[in-house]
Formats: C-alpha cells, structure tokens, sequence
C-alpha cells in the first residue's frame, strides 16, 4: 500500500509532513520530537528529506534553533495541515458511525479561528446530523459559561496546575502546557525601569493576570501601554518597542527578546490549553475526541 504523495519520482510520506507541521507549530525540534515520540535526529532528518524533495527552504534556522517559517514554508504550511486533516477524517469516517444532536462549544477569542473553523466545517459533513454553536470569549468568560452549564465542550487557558471550579462529571484534557516569557524588543534590565509599560491583553486574559500577579511581590508599577484582543497585535507593539509583554515560549517572534532571571524579571508559571467535557455523554466524548485528534488540534500553540 502506497502511503505516500508521489512528485515526480520523488514520494512525500505523511510522517514528513506531520512532522514538518509540528516543528513550525512548536518552533522546536526538541519538543516535536517529544510530542511525536520520535528521536530528535529523525525529526531533523525528516524535514530536510522533506525539503529536498520539494527543494526548497521551509524553515528559517540559526545554530539548531528554529526562527520560524520561510515564505515557501508558510505557503506550504496550511496545505500540509489541510492533508493531514483530511487522511484523519477519512478514517473517522470508516471506524466511527455519524454524531448526530446539537453542541454549544466555547473557545479563546484569541484562539486560531481559521483552524478551529476548518475542523468544524470538516467535523460537520461527516456527520450531517449535528449541530454545533461555538461561543468565541476571553477563557475567563469561557470558564464562567462551562460552570453556568452553558457550554458542553469548552477550551480555554489557565494558569498550570490551577484548579477551576468544574461539574464532577467534567473532564478536563490538558491538550498543550509551554512556560510563560516575558520579551521585549531588546535587552533591558528589570531593576532599571523605572515602571513597566506593558503590552497586554485585555483585564480577564490569563496572560495578563500572570504578569500582575508576578509583578505584584516586586512593588513596581505598571502603566498599560497597549492593549488588544488581538494576538498579532500584541506581538507587533512589542516588535515596534511599545513595551513589554508577556507570552508563551513558542510564539516569541523572531524579532522579540526573551527577559528572564539574568535581567532581574520576576519568574512566572506555565500555561495550559485545556479542553473541558461538561459530561460523560458519549456524544461529547466522541467530538472532544474528534477535535483532539484533528491536525488542526494536534499542534496547538497556546496563544
């Protein structure tokens, strides 16, 4: 059985590009070598087989590190993406009868709407008898709505670890967990500011509540230079140099300086994404797992 993608004389296997779309998702060889249970070397060696065969660039790289996608490699990026999720729906399609009922799903406002939207539309003509009303909010509203039984299915962000007030019956999938950074557009040291002028989400964001939280011990005050719901924006005020901010470890931008324990700024927690399954009702379990077996779901970033 072929199960590769023919150009040429050349094949490209789906293991090339699953692992092409977790290295540009994680920014790191080390970690989708952990997620794909994979050696780091084989990883390596996969994307630049990959590369050959396409013969091209599709990552930017520097002493082993990733600096994000080429111009050829975000071309090509949701293409891979696309084909991975179409091979899993295939097999859900064969291994797994239609879902059929109505499902109230909330999301982060700031989460990657155009892959939640193409695993929703994918989720829905397979199976033609459900129904699903997503809720896009900030994680603190989604949360309120999950324990006002407002919501089914719910994914959301915290504070790793923190415990959030949920039915017995929920399950919680902690479906990616990175560090938090503090980056700036260079170097500078903590005890030199004067104030923080901080790039930030708005009140509510689990991002935001873990700066305050962290800077509360230090006594330093804190002017809000910027705020925005908007993911991209915030990484660009803090590329224009409008202030700091704080962001999880794979989105730290190319042009962004990552502030720790050397420039004096206070530690701060990890970050999970979690998905929350208001009951064990087999129509939600099975769309949980729907959604968690997704290419558009398998390489989240928490942002």
């Amino acid at each position: 059985m072929n199960n590769g993608l023919l150009l040429g004389n050349r094949q490209i296997t789906l293991e090339q590009l699953r692992v092409f779309v977790c290295v540009a998702d994680d920014k790191s060889f080390d970690r989708a070598s952990r997620e794909l249970h994979r050696t780091q070397s084989a990883v390596t060696q996969s994307l630049k087989k990959l590369e050959q065969i396409l013969d091209c660039t599709l990552l930017e790289r520097k002493q082993g590190r990733v600096l994000g996608l080429t111009l050829d490699g975000e071309r090509f990026l949701p293409a891979a993406k696309e084909i991975l999720a179409r091979v899993l729906d295939a097999v859900s399609a064969i291994q797994h009868p239609g879902l059929g009922g109505h499902i109230r799903l909330g999301v982060p406002d700031d989460f990657n709407v155009v892959d939640i939207h193409g695993a929703l539309s994918r989720c829905m003509v397979i199976n033609r008898g459900l129904g699903i009303q997503v809720t896009s909010a900030l994680s603190s509203r989604i949360a309120d709505m999950l324990q006002a039984d407002q919501l089914d299915v719910a994914i959301f962000k915290r504070v790793a670890d923190e415990q959030a007030q949920h039915s017995s019956q929920a399950e919680v999938q902690v479906l990616r967990k990175e560090p938090l950074c503090w980056v700036g557009r260079e170097p500078v040291q903590f005890d030199e500011l004067p104030q923080l002028s901080l790039v930030a989400f708005p009140d509510g964001c689990t991002y935001r509540r873990a700066a305050l939280q962290a800077l509360m011990a230090t006594g330093k005050t804190v002017n809000f230079a910027y705020a925005s719901a908007a993911y991209e924006n915030i990484r660009s005020a803090v590329s224009a140099g409008l202030g700091i901010s704080v962001l999880p470890q794979g989105a730290v931008g190319p042009k962004h300086v990552v502030l720790g324990r050397e420039q004096g700024f206070p530690p701060l927690p990890f970050v999970e994404l979690v998905m929350v399954v208001r009951s064990k009702d087999e129509l939600y379990q099975r769309f949980a797992e729907y959604l968690q077996n997704s290419s558009s779901f398998a390489g989240l970033r928490v942002a």
